[in-house]
């Protein structure tokens, strides 16, 4: 889903929904503060431009969109127009991993931490002669795929992505990790 919204999305005409929120990246500021903030920014512009721009695609395709001299009913405008809100929302996604990736780190400790807290949890239950749910365990196995589902499917989102989301985001996943590792058989 997210993938075939990066390609329909920019047929929508208002460019707004292709920028970076003010409140997304006051959001960001407020938790990083503002040098972080700004190394964000800087981050995303030189991995935009090195990925994108340098290489001539963004110049590519502005250019094969170009107005023509026949009269072709529009058509020319709507695919300008769905190249420049394509690369916004493209320049958008990379920011939002920018700053995703600073959360990286942490989340993988935490998660890390649940699944051999739940390990040891399992340990226990089973010398105890407690037994293990395998509907907890395959419930918190589809949970985690929805959580990474979601977590790439913010990144083209049409709204502000605030910054406590990633957090949001890492306890759920290392709630749901702690959950399989407890209840695996």
């Amino acid at each position: 889903m997210p993938l075939l919204a990066v390609f329909i999305m920019p047929a929508i005409p208002e460019p707004s929904l292709f920028s970076v929120p003010a409140e997304e990246a006051e959001s960001v500021a407020a938790i990083l503060g503002v040098d972080r903030a700004d190394e964000v920014v800087e981050k995303t512009n030189q991995r935009f431009k090195a990925w994108f721009v340098q290489t001539g695609l963004v110049r590519a395709t502005i250019d094969a969109t170009g107005g023509g001299d026949m009269g072709d009913g529009g058509v020319s405008e709507f695919a300008h127009t769905w190249v420049h809100n394509f690369w916004r929302e493209l320049y958008r996604v990379v920011y939002r991993a920018t700053v995703m990736k600073l959360w990286i780190f942490g989340t993988l400790v935490f998660c890390l931490a649940a699944f051999f807290d739940g390990a040891m949890r399992r340990k226990i239950k089973a010398s105890a002669a407690g037994f293990a749910s395998p509907l907890s365990f395959h419930l918190a196995g589809h949970g985690i795929l929805l959580v990474f589902g979601v977590a790439f499917a913010v990144l083209v989102a049409p709204i502000p992505v605030l910054a406590p989301c990633w957090i949001a985001i890492a306890a759920v996943l290392g709630a749901l990790l702690w959950h399989a590792a407890s209840s695996y058989q």
